[in-house]
């Protein structure tokens, strides 16, 4: 019958492994140091108490190794510091196994001085060997982890861009865009053409970008322009846009479509007429951070709504920087964007 190993817990899958390793190691060493004396086999049935002493003399060593290993692994970290991780574990236990050998070795397991050199040479190789495959192996767990974590992260900033995405690729926004066409067409063939020509432009961007994670402002804006073009003439110029940005962060990056989701999130959220026009502001402060802020005006439709565009931009620049998302309602509504410039771009944890 086979146990179950699935139900075994990793640490004790981890030691029965050591300790299955460890005893092959001391049969192996008994054998070899018998051989080089003797130009003979060992006998298990005469010499089981030899075996059983190699045994629990490379058990101890070797759980040893492994505790030391463990208290290394939280003092010096593999990523950063490998050198001074291998070496200083690879010399703190060949001086455990030389004390260990000399010490046990004489006064519990009655070696000969032989034996002892032998078994202290044959360890110090075993541990070098040993300690060079550990260091290889976190380093590959480590980057394998972190290219999980990465491939983890692009997934997830994918996914928050495809929600963007949606909003922007919707039926309701294409058919509004046709009515105004539609509109427009009996009454000024002027603006309808240009209308139909920013209205691409908007799609191309949407559709161009859309696995991109990162843009310049400087697309971001000319975005922007388009898509408040359509606003415009769909609200009768009674929205107001004015965007003050100065050059020296044009080159900075905004995830794809923010600036454009706070404008759309403001039209939606507030009533536009001729009694009651909005004023919408892209401005920068201190070159540190992106405000856009809008005026007041009577609510087009529930502002709970908003919150949902609101979270998709805290999540997104959470990707990129430890820097908040700020948002204020207060006489005016104001989101201030912390400017990512591509050499202090941070990328977090999903």
């Amino acid at each position: 019958m086979r146990l179950p190993t699935s139900n075994i817990p990793p640490v004790m899958r981890k030691h029965g492994l050591l300790a299955l390793g460890c005893t092959g190691l001391g049969v192996l060493l008994f054998i070899f140091i018998y051989y080089s004396e003797n130009g003979s086999l060992a006998s298990a049935r005469l010499l089981w108490k030899k075996y059983l002493m190699f045994i629990a003399l490379t058990n101890a060593i070797g759980f040893s190794i492994f505790q030391v290993d463990r208290l290394f692994n939280h003092i010096i970290d593999w990523k950063n510091n490998f050198l001074l991780r291998f070496m200083g574990g690879l010399l703190t236990n060949i001086l455990l196994v030389v004390l260990f050998i000399n010490v046990t070795g004489n006064y519990f397991f009655g070696l000969t001085a032989e034996e002892i050199l032998k078994l202290t040479i044959v360890f110090t190789l075993v541990v070098f060997i040993y300690e060079i495959f550990y260091g290889l192996f976190y380093s590959y767990y480590h980057y394998a982890v972190t290219q999980a974590e990465q491939l983890k992260s692009d997934r997830w900033q994918l996914e928050l861009q495809f929600e963007s995405l949606k909003n922007q690729i919707s039926p309701h926004y294409l058919f509004n865009c046709l009515n105004t066409v539609s509109s427009l067409l009996f009454k000024d063939t002027q603006v309808a053409e240009e209308f139909i020509r920013r209205m691409a432009d908007t799609f191309r961007y949407v559709l161009s970008h859309q696995k991109q994670k990162l843009v310049s402002l400087r697309e971001e804006l000319e975005f922007v322009k388009a898509y408040y073009f359509l606003l415009q003439v769909r609200y009768e110029y009674h929205l107001r846009l004015d965007i003050n940005i100065p050059q020296n962060i044009l080159d900075s990056q905004v995830p794809p479509m923010t600036l454009q989701l706070l404008v759309e999130n403001a039209v939606k959220h507030n009533k536009i007429s001729k009694e009651t026009p909005l004023f919408v502001y892209i401005s920068a402060q201190d070159n540190t951070h992106i405000l856009i802020s809008n005026s007041k005006t009577t609510a087009a439709q529930p502002i709970t709504s908003f919150r949902v565009g609101l979270e998709n931009i805290h999540k997104r620049y959470r990707f990129f920087t430890k820097e908040k998302v700020i948002v204020k309602d207060d006489d005016k509504f104001l989101v201030q964007l912390p400017v990512l410039k591509k050499e202090k771009i941070k990328f977090a944890k999903a």
